[in-house]
C-alpha cells in the first residue's frame, strides 16, 4: 500500500484546490522555510481523523481553514482527500481465495478519505464518496495498518524522539507499526466488555439474591390471595345458588298469583255479564217508568181538561137557573 494522491482545498496555507500525485517508491517533498511543506504532513494526519488541534500545530479545529492572505479572502470550509493504493493487498488477498485476515480496509483496491470542516462547526467524513463516522475511517485504517496512533506519519521532531527513545517504546513503536495495535485494542475493548459483563452479572445476582429474600412474604402473599381468590368463588357460587333457590320460589309464586289472577279475571267477566243483564233489566225498567209518566201525564191533562169542562156546565147550569120564573 502507498499514498497515491493528497487533494487540499481551502486548508491553511492552501486557499485553492492543490491536488499531490504520489508513486510507489520515495517521494520528496521539497521547498523553501515557511512555504508550507509541514502543511501537507498535517493535511494527511487531520484527514485521516486527528481530533486534536496540537497535534496538527493549531489552536483550534478553526484554525486549518485557511484565513486569508494577499489578494485572498478567508475560505468558508477545509477539506482534504487522501487516497491510498491498496491494489497490491487486495490483489494479494484476491489470489489466496481471501483466507488473509478479514477487514473493512483489506476489501478496496483503493481506500479515499476526505474530511470537511465548516466555518460554524460542522463537518463530516467521507470513505469512498459514502459519508460516514469518524469511528468507520479509524477501523478502515486500521485494518489497513494506518491510522493516526499507528505511526504511519510520523511529522517533525519525532525522529529524534524515536531514535533517543526506551527500547520498551521502540517495541511499542515495532509492533504498531507491524499492525498488533489494532489486535491490541480490540482485546481492550473486548476485556471492557467482559468487565461490564461481570458487573452486571454481579448486579443480576445480587438482585437475584434480594428478590429471593423477598420471594418468601411473596409466596406468603400469594398463598393468601389464592385462598381470597377460592372463597371468593366459592362465596360467588352459594350467591348464585341461593339467588336461583330465590328465583324458583318466586316462580312458582308467580304461577300461584297468575292462576288467581286467571280465575279473579273470569270472576269479574261474570260479574261483569251479570252487571250488563241488570243495566239491561234497569234500562227497562227506566223505559216503562218513562212510559207510564207519559201516560199519567196525558190521562192527567185529559182529567184537568175535563174538570174544566165540568165547572163551565155547572157554572151555565146555575146561569139558567137563574133565568126561570
Amino acid at each position: 500500500m502507498h499514498l497515491s494522491s493528497i487533494t487540499i482545498k481551502g486548508f491553511k496555507s492552501f486557499p485553492e484546490r492543490t491536488r499531490l500525485v504520489f508513486s510507489p517508491g520515495v517521494s520528496v517533498v521539497v521547498g523553501p522555510n515557511g512555504c508550507g511543506k509541514s502543511n501537507i504532513t498535517d493535511a494527511v494526519l487531520w484527514a485521516l481523523g486527528e481530533q486534536s488541534p496540537l497535534a496538527v500545530r493549531g489552536q483550534t479545529m478553526q484554525d486549518m481553514i485557511f484565513a486569508g492572505g494577499e489578494e485572498q479572502s478567508p475560505r468558508r470550509y477545509a477539506e482534504v482527500e487522501v487516497v491510498l493504493d491498496n491494489s497490491d493487498s487486495f490483489t494479494r488477498r484476491a489470489a489466496r481465495g481471501g483466507a488473509e485476515e478479514e477487514g473493512a480496509g483489506r476489501d478496496f483496491s483503493e481506500i479515499s478519505v476526505r474530511r470537511r470542516l465548516d466555518r460554524n462547526g460542522d463537518g463530516e467524513y467521507r470513505l469512498n464518496g459514502a459519508r460516514c463516522r469518524l469511528v468507520d475511517v479509524i477501523e478502515v485504517l486500521a485494518d489497513a495498518n494506518l491510522g493516526r496512533e499507528m505511526h504511519s506519519v510520523i511529522s517533525q521532531g519525532r525522529v529524534e524522539e524515536i531514535v533517543h527513545s526506551k527500547p520498551r517504546d521502540r517495541r511499542l513503536l515495532v509492533e504498531e507499526a507491524a499492525g498488533l495495535g489494532k489486535h491490541r485494542k480490540r482485546r481492550r475493548r473486548a476485556q471492557l466488555k467482559l468487565e461490564r459483563t461481570h458487573e452486571n452479572l454481579d448486579r443480576a445476582l445480587d438482585v437475584e439474591r434480594e428478590a429471593r429474600s423477598r420471594l418468601r412474604p411473596l409466596k406468603r402473599q400469594a398463598q393468601a390471595a389464592d385462598i381470597q381468590a377460592r372463597l371468593e368463588r366459592e362465596v360467588g357460587e352459594l350467591r348464585a345458588q341461593l339467588l336461583a333457590d330465590e328465583l324458583r320460589v318466586h316462580s312458582s309464586e308467580l304461577d300461584g298469583a297468575e292462576r288467581e289472577a286467571g280465575k279473579a279475571r273470569g270472576e269479574r267477566q261474570r260479574v261483569e255479564g251479570e252487571q250488563a243483564k241488570v243495566n239491561r233489566r234497569r234500562t227497562e225498567i227506566e223505559e216503562r217508568l218513562a212510559e207510564r209518566d207519559r201516560e199519567r201525564t196525558a190521562v192527567w191533562g185529559r182529567l184537568t181538561a175535563m174538570r174544566a169542562a165540568h165547572e163551565r156546565l155547572s157554572v151555565r147550569g146555575q146561569a139558567l137557573s137563574c133565568r126561570r120564573p
